[in-house]
């Protein structure tokens, strides 16, 4: 009898539960039969390992937070700027069960940086013909504060109080759209020429 094909997505729900209440040290396979439903031999048969598993919900989770950003891109036609502000939206969605599970997977990623393999290679992926004139390190300027802004709140360091969060968002999305924007060439400026001291006669 053939495998269900959501076996997998099944597996990977049921190990982020587990996740997101008990953390990846008590992600055992024995727990996951029990959250899931599902036979160990149907587990170990799409994640051999508990490090493949571990690796899978993170590339999972990168999947999910590609497709938000897309869902975003959507709404955003023809917007200057429409993929930054997609991502800024992403990052700065408050999302507790996002966080629940980064938390969570904090201790299996410290002590297997490994497993963050398939985040990396994303990058290099977005990355690998990037031509990083003026345009690209503001475009870069724009993720790292959105990024930023994710992570200072996560580990309660953030600087900005509850109240003024939305302005800042809104300055982020502000600034995609203006360095997005292509510019006139400004105008050269006229050089003045320099006057001549007019001496009196003597």
């Amino acid at each position: 009898m053939p495998r269900p094909p959501k076996a997998r997505l099944e597996i990977l729900a049921a190990a982020a539960r587990i996740v997101k209440v008990r953390g990846a040290a008590n992600l055992t396979f024995e727990e996951l039969v029990l959250e899931s439903g599902i036979s160990r031999g149907g587990i170990t048969y799409h994640f051999a390992t508990k490090e493949d598993l571990l690796r899978a919900l993170i590339a999972h989770d990168l999947a999910q937070g590609i497709e938000a950003e897309r869902q975003h891109s959507e709404q955003l036609t023809d917007e200057p700027g429409a993929d930054l502000i997609a991502l800024i939206r992403t990052w700065c969605a408050p999302d507790s069960e996002r966080r629940q599970f980064i938390a969570g997977m904090l201790s299996a990623v410290a002590h297997d940086p490994s497993l963050l393999e398939p985040v990396r290679e994303h990058h290099r992926c977005m990355h690998q013909d990037t031509r990083w004139d003026d345009d690209e390190i503001r475009r870069s300027v724009i993720r790292l504060a959105a990024e930023g802004l994710f992570w200072s709140e996560y580990f309660g360091c953030n600087e900005v109080p509850d109240d003024q969060r939305p302005r800042v968002v809104a300055e982020l999305e502000r600034l995609a759209r203006d360095w997005s924007t292509p510019t006139a060439a400004l105008p050269t400026p006229m050089i003045k020429s320099k006057k001549t001291k007019k001496t009196r006669p003597k």
